[in-house]
């Protein structure tokens, strides 16, 4: 009789709880149909502030509607709080520049509003992206004054909210003694504000202190408390963000058990939400948990997640960082081109008076033509003067504005170039070279044995090749960007680059069992840099032995022609889609994004890039023709003599 009762209690409860919900929801729609004005936009924000963490879509529909209906009210506080919410939602979506566009945007409705409850948590919200900026010191500023001002309202929520803010950025600063004093007083300042959640956020901040001042004992309890109190509250987010510090916690103060346990848990949490950060975090514990025991296979596969998944994270943060550098950027060039603006006004309107009055001289000419002439002498030579100034004062706002869209220029390109070589240090070098380290260091502890070296020893081989070819593809083509770089050029052997270049990956092409009949003879001579053209022809062959599966054949021939030798690798690998080659093709395409090979070996990219600048450089042209499944004809034109070189590096 148990099992029926059970059954019947919980079909009770969802009955209960889903007539709640749709009761709430036609609750919401009833008061919406009869609510109009100023009542309509406090309720649409209010309701989106509650959904806002929960039904983010639902919340931004409030919220659109709420801004445009106040903004045909010329409701300034309803404005500053409808945009909040939406600068709030992108904020946690991580579009960081839209966030900031409405923070701002609503910061100021709240002072026109004079409303210094909104705007003190409009400065949170700005703190919070300076604080994804990792700007800490520029982030406290913000927290502190959105403390302050909700001080002067008496906003007691807010003011917590602050504190553990300014907490928070201490800590990761690494001034720990002042995180305390600011995480205590958010607890004594919640005691008479009693909130549940601003509790466990300080409590969450106290552990992180406790765990940089080696204190794991404590962080252990403390990290517990602030765990409890966000599964009470069903807040998803910050359980994400408290369970992987636990599992640390455990894991530095030896409960590899319980570390092991909870880190398990905390992947599976964060994988079904999607909460990737606290994702990465929990798998580089987990692996030291492993390697802790002894379990280095099991720590590697960990430590292998956390890097590709950590990259990727690094690469998106950097490029969102990088948006929201720029939009600041472009604000302040805006309100720059407002204040000209206003000063170009003033300056025509200050001539329009002059004007005027030059015309009131006018009519007393009838009346006092001597004194008028001289008067009228007088007038125009200060305005001859006034206008002088002004002329000369236009052509120094021109110039100065064609000198700021050449500097907006080159910063986008200087940007590009950069984000290029950051994102091949950051991922294509650096994650194979730690996992390099990582076993090496392994190995001189004598924590892997020679079997299991053996074993990761494939591994290693292809990321050394892997690093060895993006260096010199970097190396050669950061050459080729330096000022005063001039190609080399004169007649020689297109066979001997072949030849260099398949000693050069005899090692991948072993690896793969590949047949390659090279058809090429010393009779090939092409006009070119020796140089520039082995990186292109070695970039070509290497991308034919990528995508070729193990046992197949790559063919490498020539052809004479009056003007030019086409050089073509012919591979039986994967092929590509049309859609694919023309990217490739794109003449200011930056890099091309490099996909996996046959056997998942990684590239940057960069290679594709090298192959069309340096055939460019040195006259040539590209041609490719590919089938998916059925393999890829890639061909490089290279010109017989200097006179055509010259003729097609022109066009």
């Amino acid at each position: 009789m148990v099992r029926p009762q059970v059954f019947y209690l919980a079909y009770l409860i969802s009955f209960f709880l889903c007539f709640g919900a749709r009761a709430q929801e036609m609750r919401i729609d009833s008061l919406l149909g009869v609510l109009e004005g100023k009542e309509r936009v406090d309720f649409l924000n209010q309701i989106s502030t509650e959904n806002r963490e929960s039904e983010q879509d639902q919340a931004i529909q409030y919220s659109l509607e709420a801004d445009s209906l106040a903004q045909l009210l010329k409701d300034f506080d309803g404005r500053s709080r409808a945009l909040e919410n939406l600068g709030w939602i992108y904020y946690r979506r991580g579009q960081w520049l839209k966030s900031f566009d409405y923070s701002t945007e609503a910061y100021e409705f709240a002072m026109l509003a004079e409303n210094k409850i909104q705007a003190a948590r409009l400065m949170n919200n700005l703190g919070a992206l300076y604080y994804e900026q990792k700007n800490f010191d520029k982030a406290i500023e913000q927290f502190k004054r959105g403390y302050e001002l909700a001080k002067e309202a008496g906003d007691v929520a807010t003011q917590i909210r602050s504190l553990n803010n300014v907490a928070l950025n201490f800590t990761q600063s690494g001034r720990q003694d002042s995180a305390m004093v600011y995480a205590n007083l958010s607890i004594q300042t919640n005691e008479s504000a009693g909130s549940p959640y601003l509790l466990s956020f300080a409590n969450r901040v106290i552990g992180d202190v406790y765990l940089a001042q080696g204190k794991y004992d404590s962080a252990v309890r403390i990290y517990e408390k602030a765990l409890d109190m966000a599964r009470a509250q069903d807040v998803k987010s910050f359980e994400a963000g408290v369970i992987h510090r636990l599992g640390n916690a455990y894991l530095l103060n030896n409960q590899l058990g319980e570390a092991e346990k909870t880190l398990q848990y905390a992947i599976e949490f964060c994988e079904e939400y999607q909460f990737l950060d606290e994702l990465s975090k929990s798998h580089k514990y987990l692996s030291q948990v492993y390697q802790e025991r002894g379990d280095y296979r099991s720590a590697y596969q960990q430590l292998n997640e956390f890097s590709i998944l950590n990259d990727t994270l690094i690469n998106k943060a950097s490029r969102d960082r990088l948006a929201l550098m720029q939009g600041m950027f472009e604000e302040d060039l805006a309100r720059s081109e407002l204040e000209l603006l206003k000063s170009q006004n003033e300056a025509q309107s200050y001539r329009l008076e002059t004007s005027r009055r030059y015309l009131m001289f006018f009519g007393f000419a009838f009346l006092i033509i001597a004194l008028l002439g001289v008067r009228l002498y007088l007038l125009h030579r200060n305005l001859k003067k006034i206008n002088k100034n002004l002329t000369i004062q236009q052509r120094k706002i021109e110039e100065q504005n064609l000198a700021l869209e050449n500097q907006s220029k080159e910063l986008l390109e200087i940007n590009e170039a950069k984000n290029k070589l950051f994102s091949i240090l950051s991922h294509d070098l650096r994650s194979p070279i730690g996992q390099l380290k990582s076993t090496l260091d392994l190995m001189l502890r004598k924590q892997l044995s020679e079997d299991e070296f053996y074993e990761l020893l494939e591994y290693l081989k292809k990321d050394v090749d892997s690093i060895n070819t993006t260096l010199l593809n970097t190396l050669k083509w950061s050459l080729a960007q330096m000022e005063g770089f001039e190609i080399q050029s004169h007649e020689f052997d297109l066979s001997s680059i072949t030849k260099n270049s398949l000693n050069f990956l005899q090692s991948s092409i072993k690896a793969k069992g590949l047949t390659i009949f090279d058809q090429t003879t010393e009779k090939d001579k092409i006009f070119g840099d020796p140089d520039l053209i082995e990186v292109a022809v070695r970039n070509v062959i290497s991308n034919a032995i990528k995508y070729s599966n193990p046992g197949d054949a790559i063919t490498i021939f020539s052809e004479k022609g009056d003007q030019w030798i086409q050089y073509c690798v012919l591979d039986q690998g994967i092929g590509m889609a049309n859609d694919q080659i023309d990217q490739i093709l794109i003449e200011n395409q930056l890099v091309t994004k490099s996909q996996p090979g046959t056997q998942r070996e990684k590239g940057s990219g960069l290679g594709l890039k090298l192959v069309k600048e340096f055939v460019k450089m040195n006259g040539g042209k590209i041609e490719i023709e590919s089938k998916p499944g059925h393999g890829t004809k890639f061909c490089i034109y290279f010109p017989l003599n200097q006179s055509i070189q010259k003729l097609n590096t022109v066009n």
